[in-house]
């Protein structure tokens, strides 16, 4: 296997939930356009590579629709958003479409209380940007500038009572955040939640680094970065849709974003890549939680991991391998232990 020291890193994979629970994951391969494996069934292997085509400059990301189909949203090679979407629940693909806009990072999406998606980009002026559904299941209206200057991508929560909260490292190295007045309506401005975020460290240069955000058992937000000491540190609401506690240390060495998910009984658990170019994580003890010690899950990667959970409750994580294929790996229960590495091949950027 290749020299991990030597490997630039890769883009982060997406991937969802079927509306019938199959698990399907999305990259970019070495063609620049978009692919994709699906499960067979739900719980179950997954099928062979299907290209979907197009030319890309970004990850992907990728939403479900009110009536169950998927939406995958990536930056073209023209600068715009692009999107493509399922003609019917877990069926086939409609081919992609031009949104516009000028974009400087990947597009992150989320889903309105109502069920309209809303997907977020930065432009070329630094600003946050949105396009959202008109309506659950239908086209989109045009772009809105929400400001701010961004030195980070965006993500996006969504809290407790539906209203959506969008965060982004911001020109001072600290974590900003917007979060909707009411559930599907206009925006508060911005707020400011310090702390001192870093990028991740790449041999062909730098990657803009994102935070990842999850919701507690009870409802709170947490929020999870890399600091500029290279550890993982977080925050997180005091009550559902309210304050935060400040800024506090998880420890670690990262190489990568880090991505968190939810397991079956509510616990976070958040995994990154560590120095060692392997999969690490740390879970809570108990639902709504302080979080246990590092655990390594073993791999080399050359990517951000993604991750998400089957229709049985089990987690499963994806993530590019130094052989540029994709590698996957799951818990054998739902919140227990570890199957092992298996890769799922292709050829990806």
């Amino acid at each position: 296997m290749p020299d991990p020291s030597t490997q630039v890193l890769s883009t982060t994979p997406a991937v969802a939930a079927n509306a019938d629970g199959r698990l399907q994951v999305f990259a970019r391969g070495t063609d620049s356009a978009l692919h994709f494996r699906q499960q067979t069934a739900p719980n179950s292997p997954f099928g062979d590579w299907t290209g979907m085509g197009g030319g890309f400059g970004s990850a992907p990301s990728v939403g479900r629709n009110a009536d169950g189909r998927l939406e995958v949203f990536a930056r073209g090679l023209d600068g715009g958003l692009h999107h493509n979407w399922q003609t019917s629940p877990g069926g086939g693909w409609n081919g992609w479409s031009g949104l516009g806009g000028g974009l400087t990072s990947a597009p992150a999406v989320a889903v309105n209380a109502d069920g309209r998606l809303q997907v977020f980009v930065r432009g070329t002026d630094g600003a946050l940007h949105f396009r959202q559904q008109t309506a659950p299941n239908s086209p989109f209206a045009d772009w809105t500038s929400l400001g701010g200057f961004l030195t980070g991508l965006p993500v996006v929560g969504r809290n407790a009572d539906g209203r959506l909260q969008v965060f982004a490292r911001g020109a001072d190295a600290a974590l900003h955040f917007r979060q909707q007045s009411t559930p599907g309506g206009n925006w508060n401005d911005w707020v400011s939640l310090g702390g001192a975020l870093t990028d991740q460290p790449d041999l062909g240069g730098v990657l803009p680094s994102e935070p990842a955000v999850a919701a507690n058992a009870d409802g709170r937000l947490e929020v999870f970065v890399r600091g500029t000491d290279g550890g993982l540190h977080h925050n997180w609401q005091t009550s559902p849709g309210g304050g935060w506690n400040g800024w506090s240390g998880l420890g670690g060495g990262l190489t990568s974003a880090p991505a968190v998910a939810v397991n079956a009984d509510g616990r976070l658990q958040v995994f990154v890549r560590g120095t060692d170019f392997a999969l690490h994580f740390r879970q809570q003890t108990a639902p709504n939680s302080p979080f246990g010690d590092w655990t390594g899950l073993g791999g080399l990667l050359t990517s951000t991991p993604a991750v998400a959970a089957n229709a049985d409750g089990r987690l499963e994580v994806f993530a590019t391998g130094t052989d540029s294929g994709l590698h996957h790996n799951w818990q054998t229960s739902p919140g227990g232990g570890w199957n092992g590495w298996s890769g799922l091949g292709g050829g990806l950027t």
